[in-house]
């Protein structure tokens, strides 16, 4: 009875972490986590957020480094261009 209510206790809290985790993980960045790069180029690529950058507090999340590398070059102008594409295009 013991090894029954401990592997019910574990269960449980495995199942808590595992749907906060990806709670967390799907609401980490602006954009819908897609790449604010793509964005700007008219393309909606989901990312794991594992590239980001923060601009005046809010979260962006880049497919790979190069991308988040050329996004900062012109942040400002990429960021009204990934807004504007995103807008346009969030309930696709």
């Amino acid at each position: 009875m013991k090894k029954l209510f401990c592997a019910a206790a574990l269960a449980s809290v495995m199942m808590v972490t595992s749907g906060s985790a990806a709670f967390a993980a799907g609401d980490l960045g602006e954009f819908g986590n897609n790449c604010a790069f793509g964005l700007t180029k008219g393309v909606k690529k989901f990312t794991d957020c594992s590239v980001q950058e923060k601009i005046d507090g809010k979260l962006y999340c880049f497919s790979k480094q190069s991308a988040k590398e050329e996004f900062m070059k012109d942040s400002k102008g990429n960021l009204a261009k990934a807004t504007s594409f995103y807008s346009d295009n969030s309930g696709n």
